[in-house]
This record gives C-alpha cells, structure tokens and sequence, in this order.
C-alpha cells in the first residue's frame, strides 16, 4: 500500500546537480549551481571555481568537471555567474505541463495526492526534473529547522548493493544511520535493511539527515523498486516528525 506525501518540504533553494555520461565511469553528483530566489524573481547561480564549488563537492575541482564534459545548463551560458530571466519556467519545461490529463498520474508516481497542494519550486524539488541523457537534476539541500516533513528518495549507490544482500520488497521497513567515519564523507547517512547497507542518502542531504537523526524521529521503508536488471533502483519513503521529548518540551 503506497504512502501519501502529507508534509511538503518547500525548499529555500535547490541545487542543480549533474553528473557525467556513464560511458565515462564516473557517477558523482556534482552541485554545479543554486537555483533561489534573487530578488522577486527565481534565478540560477552558478557555483564559481575556487572555495564555494569545492566545498559543495567534496574538494573536488572545476578542472575535473570540466574534464569530464561540463559546459553548464544548455539553456543559461556559463560565462554567466547569475541568471534570473525565464529560469523557473525554463526548469518546469523538464516536467509534463499541469494541465496534461496525465498531470494527476505522474504526481502519484512520487506521491503526491491529487488533494495536495504543491508549489513549482517544491514540485521540481519533489521529482528532482530528471530527463534521461542530460545528466541534471535538481536537489532540495532540506531544512535541518523543519519539525516535520515526508519525503520520497532514491536510495543513491543502489546499484552496486542491489546483488549482495536479501531480495527488497515494498514496504520493508529500512534503518537511515549517521556514518561519520566515512572516509569519503564525514556527513553520510547510510541506508540499512536488516542491518546491510544497500546505498545512501544522497550527499546533498546528508547533512540535514544527520542533524534530523539527532534530533527527530526519522522512519524510513522500502517504497518503489525498478529500473532496468543492469541498473536497478530503489525509493524510500521517510516520515520526519519532531520527537516526543521535544514536543512535550
């Protein structure tokens, strides 16, 4: 039985996110620019770089993204650091148009009740406004301040943990623990069903998944398995809700 979105997070901001062709070998999502609101209008920054594009991706460099392909969001030159003329609309033209008859089914797809009201900004966050071959997306960095939220999340490195542990079914319930030893990244959070690891929470969020494991009571399950047999994915859903303590407090 599917889970309803009750809560909506409404981002601030949303990183868009790409990652290189897969031919290439390489699958990590780089944070290439911030998409907000500059001044009464939303606009796409993008990260410069230096200190600010480092710091959102692990250390790593603007030599290596460019390496690997990079040349900026086709619709908004990268010779640019700040656009704000037609970027919401441009970014909804990744989703199908409200007013297809389909509309209601694609928003049950990432569970989103037809009752429910969503904002563009919070829909683009909610479906991430992934099309298949150019490699972007769009990442709600999360509110750590939200008492409560539901969300639903592709389980990130799904692929490589989908063989070596017990079959997933729909609805298993699954353990999101904080990995601060992580070589990798000090702010993971790792997804665990009966007590293996089959992937992570993407490290856009990781942050305030930790923050949230600390300080909320964060359940997660199994919500929608699929993909192809060479590339498998899984969805989780989780609920965050302020804990007893604090809410009595």
């Amino acid at each position: 039985m599917a889970n309803w979105i009750e809560r909506v997070c409404e981002p601030g901001s949303l990183f868009l996110a790409w990652q290189a062709p897969e031919h290439l070998g390489e699958r990590f999502r780089w944070a290439v620019a911030v998409l907000g609101s500059y001044g009464t209008q939303i606009g796409l920054r993008y990260l410069r770089p230096g200190q600010e594009f480092e710091a959102a991706n692990q250390g790593r460099t603007f030599d290596e993204i460019a390496f690997l392909g990079y040349q900026g969001y086709p619709a908004f030159s990268l010779n640019k650091e700040l656009h704000t003329e037609g970027v919401l609309s441009a970014f909804m033209r990744r989703l199908p148009p409200r007013t297809r008859p389909d509309f209601e089914a694609f928003k049950r797809q990432f569970r989103l009740s037809e009752l429910l009201h969503i904002s563009d900004l919070a829909l683009l966050a909610t479906t991430e406004a992934k099309l298949p071959n150019d490699g972007f997306s769009l990442v709600d960095p999360l509110d750590a301040a939200l008492s409560g939220c539901d969300l639903m999340l592709e389980i990130a490195g799904y692929r490589y943990y989908a063989d070596k542990g017990r079959q997933l079914q729909e609805g298993d319930p699954v353990r999101l623990e904080a990995e601060p030893m992580n070589l990798k990244d000090p702010n993971a959070v790792v997804v665990r069903s009966s007590g293996e690891c089959i992937g992570y929470i993407n490290r856009l969020q990781a942050a305030t998944f930790q923050h949230w494991l600390r300080e909320r009571d964060v359940t997660a399950v199994i919500e929608r398995l699929n993909g192809r047999p060479d590339r498998p994915r899984a969805f989780i859903f989780v609920r965050v809700r302020a804990c007893r303590t604090s809410a009595a407090a």
